[in-house]
């Protein structure tokens, strides 16, 4: 978890999304409470689902209201809500609709994850459990949230793994996983929760997970609230053992042709089999994302006219290791009790790091490039086929100062993303795009987080990074990227080596594309500029088509 999401406003901190009024009601369409039914809302906020769904099951009581209203709340309605003020508003606006709350009820001011409601002891997989089961769970999770840092590893450890596959640490993921496993035999779990459960390729373990535990039925909303603009789903799970398919706004979709993706995704249908029938571009290329600098400006300049200007001279220093310093550069603040005694005899024996310090010039100087000290950055942008290079980083000595810099600073950033790639050739895209926008990476780049890369595994030869590269280029490559493999905007180094090869390609349209393609590269080094308009990239297009794909 980021220092910065911790430092976010509170309710983006919570994950909090109050869910409209007219989609609990779509919601509680789909529900049949009986007088039995033991129901729970374990993130409810200010009441959106809890009162409601109270009104159901009181319709299933008998006798006066205030008996009513204690059966309902003791025996059919648990809840739970971190936010204490949104806590206490669900509590009033209960008391203001039904009348005073029993002496005891089942809505509880706690977290989530550090609460269990007690039930009847029995011997479950784990051997003996008192956990309640429910019938049904519903509501909204929080998304995005921030877990507590004191039971944030704890809860890793706990839901962050089944079926073999890795449950990203998210909180709607968790919480889906704790609810699931909440949930009586046929029991039946209505959330609404963001649209990353359909494809990225993180929540491979979640979907994975759902389709081993019960039916999975999917339905986009087309919109949710003017609160967010983060694209909703309603996930609509019945706990029945696995299942051999997932239904997706009313469209049955087979776990076979699902498992055809390396992300099991719930974006694919049975018109896209033939794509991913063969090989995946990872069998050819390697993703890689680039380097974190944690301060760019330190060390990272534009190329104005052939020149940059170079405001900083760099100079090396010992700083004294404490253990106050470790600590403010630390994981979560944190330390292993080992860790600590190291730190605590390197502070008693006197020893240092090297770190680096920028000097402010007293006027910049000017470098004519190229120039020895400096490599050029991979800086994202969104040109297509090839792009000449527009920044440049400081990088004399094999990065001296950059990598020293890293390695004294925040334990997130001492990794070097992409190191093993760096000065090689390869391909390049824009990280935060609707659509992919490859281009040709000569050799000599020093590598951007910002513009992902992937590079030839060894023994593949050259010819087949152009290939690729058009590809990549063509319309149909963009819709399985964003249908299947990841349909956010963020397209990362492991979506396009999940990406299919292009198997189905007659060797002659091979060919044809790699002509092509080498001459769209070298037109736009001598200064051309393409979109994905121009005729040449719409004509190389054409070559990837499956005939039956539907664009």
């Amino acid at each position: 978890m980021t220092i910065a999401k911790r430092h976010r406003p509170s309710k983006r901190q919570l994950g909090q999304f109050i869910t409209p009024a007219s989609i609990v009601k779509r919601i509680l369409d789909r529900v049949n409470l009986t007088s039995e039914s033991r129901v729970l809302e374990p993130s409810f906020g200010d009441g959106e689902f809890v009162l409601p769904v109270l009104r159901l099951l009181l319709e299933k009581h008998t006798g006066g209201e205030v008996d009513r209203l204690a059966e309902a709340l003791t025996r059919n309605l648990y809840g739970v809500e971190l936010d204490g003020r949104l806590y206490r508003r669900c509590l009033r606006r209960i008391e203001a609709e039904f009348g005073p709350l029993p002496s005891s009820h089942n809505l509880v001011h706690k977290d989530f994850f550090r609460h269990e409601f007690p039930g009847e002891w029995r011997w479950g997989a784990a051997g003996l459990d008192d956990r309640l089961m429910f019938d049904l769970i519903i509501g909204n999770p929080p998304f995005g949230g921030t877990f507590d840092a004191d039971i944030e590893d704890k809860l890793d450890r706990e839901f962050g793994e089944r079926c073999g596959c890795k449950i990203k640490k998210e909180t709607y993921a968790f919480f889906i996983v704790k609810c699931v496993e909440r949930l009586k035999r046929g029991g039946r779990l209505l959330f609404i929760c963001s649209d990353t459960l359909l494809t990225i390729p993180t929540m491979r373990g979640l979907r994975t997970f759902l389709m081993n535990q019960g039916q999975v039925e999917i339905e986009r909303l087309p919109e949710f609230s003017e609160e967010t603009g983060y694209p909703m789903v309603i996930l609509d799970f019945r706990r029945t053992g696995p299942s051999d398919e997932v239904v997706r706004d009313g469209e049955p979709i087979s776990r076979t042709i699902i498992e055809m993706t390396a992300n099991a995704s719930w974006g694919m249908n049975g018109e896209l089999s033939v794509a991913f029938s063969g090989p995946t571009i990872g069998n050819f290329m390697v993703g890689s994302s680039g380097m974190t600098i944690g301060k760019n400006k330190l060390f990272v300049r534009p190329i104005v006219n052939g020149v940059i200007e170079e405001p900083y001279d760099f100079e090396f220093f010992d700083e004294p290791i404490t253990l106050e310093g470790e600590l403010a550069r630390a994981r979560l603040g944190k330390l292993s009790s080992r860790q600590r005694e190291q730190i605590l005899r390197q502070e008693r024996q006197g020893e240092t790091r090297r770190c680096v310090r920028a000097v402010p010039r007293g006027f910049p100087k000017t470098i004519i490039l190229p120039h020895p000290d400096y490599k050029p950055y991979n800086k994202s942008n969104a040109k297509i086929a090839y792009a000449p290079p527009d920044h440049m980083i400081y990088w004399r000595n094999n990065g001296e100062a950059v990598l020293t810099f890293k390695k004294s600073g925040k334990w997130y950033l001492r990794g070097v993303g992409g190191q093993p790639f760096f000065e090689r050739e390869g391909l390049t895209w824009q990280l935060i795009s609707n659509r992919l926008k490859m281009r040709y990476l000569p050799a000599g780049y020093i590598l951007d987080s910002g513009a992902p890369c992937g590079f030839l595994r060894p023994g593949v030869p050259l010819e087949e990074l152009f290939f690729i590269l058009a590809w990549t280029l063509s319309p149909l490559c963009s819709y399985i990227l964003k249908s299947v493999i990841n349909h956010t905007m963020n397209i990362q180094s492991k979506d396009f080596e999940r990406l299919p090869y292009p198997h189905w390609v007659c060797p002659e349209s091979k060919q044809q594309a790699i002509t092509r393609i080498r001459d769209l590269v070298e037109q736009a080094r001598r200064g051309r500029t393409f979109s994905f308009k121009s005729p040449e990239v719409v004509d190389l297009g054409k070559l990837f088509s499956l005939g039956n794909a539907q664009l």
